[in-house]
């Protein structure tokens, strides 16, 4: 359920998700789980309908969704097939800062191209710092050069890639300068046809098993039109226009895979054995059951909660997004556990999908926006150290 009023745009925009998961992403969802293989054809289900330009101003064909239809629709994907969700999840947040403040030659590029389903782009993430194998994320970014024909990027990696080597253009952040501070950065976007890259280790998740999330070395030069903003000052532009869609994407896509193992299990749990018994005869199923659609929608209400008062620009700092996002993966990782235990060897056999939903919701506690660095986050902003 949605406890918060829907819009008809809403509302149409969630009916048009689920419809497209169920026919493209459901049937595929095993075999992409099975294989590790990136769901190609399952995005490419998604293009007709304009989906790859959620959030695209309709002034460049774009559908110009806000945060909670954009909630909506990420949800209902993942409900079906997680892999896809989150490449999806990932071509929406690379597009988001670009879409939004284009130079004409951007809009007329890429823009245009990301609405028509032209282009698929995804982050080029994170990369790591500290020494050995006891490397941890770190925002001190690669520093790149410029030159007389734009930034030369030379053997930058990029450690946390979804869609890595299959994606057609890469969102990039990155130092201009050895000299720039870690704060100082410079927002790029790569055309994967125009410069060297290689990815450097295959994927092999627990979960997400299609999302491909490789290492990627980018070599080669960006041309200076395709910087996204100023030079050296993307951080003004990532938390106002980017935060939002990242958190709360992240989010929707946990509470998807909450959402999705729960409502099959409504119907398996419904289902009358040879016995005659059935497992919602068990108490204890009954309670397990009642519990975790409290959690579920508790979870669902913060992220719409935080979505809407996003669209209606009461949010001043992160924090909103944050909470709903680490709510969200929390109680997918509680909702699949539970069930799990209450499906027995049927579900630890894999002979119901559980399982697959079990392995893909421990990826929203350590991958992309990670409750450990977002509860930093948060602490950061509940107890702000004073300025000396």
């Amino acid at each position: 359920m949605s406890y918060l009023p829907l819009t008809e745009q809403q509302q149409q925009l969630k009916a048009l998700a689920a419809q497209l998961a169920s026919a493209e992403l459901e049937p595929r969802a095993a075999d992409t789980d099975r294989t590790g293989s990136f769901p190609r054809s399952s995005l490419d289900g998604l293009k007709a309908s304009g989906l790859w330009g959620l959030r695209v101003p309709k002034q460049y064909g774009g559908l110009d969704a806000d945060l909670v239809s954009t909630c909506l629709v990420v949800e209902e994907l993942a409900k079906k097939c997680a892999s896809t969700a989150m490449c999806y999840k990932m071509h929406v947040e690379a597009a988001e800062l670009i879409s939004k403040m284009p130079t004409d030659y951007q809009a007329e590029t890429f823009v245009k191209k990301i609405a028509a389903g032209e282009i698929l782009c995804t982050v080029a993430g994170g990369e790591t710092s500290g020494r050995g194998g006891d490397w941890v994320p770190g925002m001190v970014l690669s520093a790149v050069e410029k030159g007389s024909d734009g930034y030369i990027i030379d053997n930058v990696r990029k450690s946390y890639v979804t869609s890595a080597g299959q994606a057609s253009h890469y969102f990039m952040l990155c130092r201009v300068g050895a000299e720039a501070k870690g704060h100082q950065l410079t927002a790029l976007f790569i055309e994967a046809d125009k410069i060297d890259w290689e990815t450097l280790e295959d994927w092999h998740g627990l979960g997400m098993r299609g999302n491909n999330s490789m290492p990627i070395r980018f070599n080669g030069v960006v041309p200076e039109q395709n910087r996204i903003g100023e030079e050296g000052a993307a951080l003004k532009y990532l938390g106002a226009v980017m935060m939002p869609v990242v958190a709360l994407t992240y989010g929707a896509a946990y509470l998807g895979v909450a959402s999705g193992a729960y409502e099959l299990a409504m119907v398996e749990a419904a289902k009358v054995h040879p016995s005659g018994a059935r497992r919602l005869d068990s108490p204890i199923n009954q309670r397990r059951m009642a519990e975790l659609s409290a959690k579920i929608e508790a979870a669902r209400a913060l992220l719409h909660v935080a979505a809407a008062a996003g669209d209606a620009g009461q949010v001043t700092a992160p924090l909103p997004y944050l909470q709903a996002k680490v709510s969200c993966s929390e109680v997918a990782v509680l909702v699949t556990q539970e069930l799990m235990t209450m499906f027995g060897g049927t579900a630890f056999a894999a002979r119901l999908p559980f399982e697959r939903y079990f392995r893909d919701a421990r990826a929203g506690m350590i991958m992309g926006l990670a409750n450990d660095d977002a509860y930093q986050t948060i602490y950061s902003m509940l107890f702000p150290e004073k300025r000396k």
